[in-house]
């Protein structure tokens, strides 16, 4: 009996994962990545690796820390909206626009399913310290596309707020100073997502 009900448990979540798997429409030529990383980081460099891989040799920006300081001047300007100061820190662009910003390393064929995620929910998916968060403020999302994407700093005459639950309260340490982020599997905290929005 007890191999049944977990044969029939096994089943539902397959079908559960398949059917979220179908729905996504994302188009892979369109998805471009934006990563602030370290080259002594076995994290970035896995996912210097691992992003090419799946899409294409142009289809990732790299930022160095090590020695450059208008990197690490952006790369501390996003902490205040994001709470990320490990890396790597990988922003990822659809069409241009910035809808998903993770921090450390993760499955990269989950993308699509993050971007999806991204676009249902009108807003921009933030991954940091194993946790997934919803930003939909657009001048932060403005701001954070400045940071990744158009690797500039955001305008200073904007003032930005923050409402509940838009950015995490993490305790961190100082981005200049080498330490590498955890590793999270980014697609266990979307398929919770996909899952939600299939059922309102």
């Amino acid at each position: 009996m007890r191999k049944l009900v977990l044969f029939f448990i096994g089943l539902l979540v397959f079908s559960t994962v398949s059917y979220a798997l179908a729905e996504t429409q994302i188009d892979p030529s369109k998805l471009h990545f934006y990563m602030y990383g370290l080259e002594t980081c076995p994290h970035c460099q896995k996912m210097k690796e691992e992003i090419p891989k799946f899409y294409g040799e142009n289809s990732l920006t790299y930022y160095e820390l090590i020695n450059n300081e208008e990197n690490n001047k952006l790369f501390s300007a996003q902490y205040k909206y994001t709470g990320i100061a490990g890396v790597p820190a990988i922003g990822i662009a659809y069409d241009g626009k910035l809808v998903a910003i993770v921090e450390g390393e993760y499955n990269v064929s989950a993308t699509p399913k993050i971007v999806q995620a991204a676009l249902d929910n009108g807003g921009l998916i933030l991954f940091t310290g194993g946790q997934a968060y919803i930003i939909k403020n657009e001048t932060i999302i403005q701001e954070l596309q400045a940071i990744y994407v158009e690797h500039r700093m955001p305008e200073e005459s904007q003032t930005t707020t923050t409402t509940e639950s838009e950015t995490p309260s993490s305790t961190t340490t100082d981005s200049g100073n080498g330490i590498c982020g955890p590793g999270i599997v980014a697609v266990l905290a979307v398929i919770p997502l996909v899952l939600w929005k299939k059922r309102r």
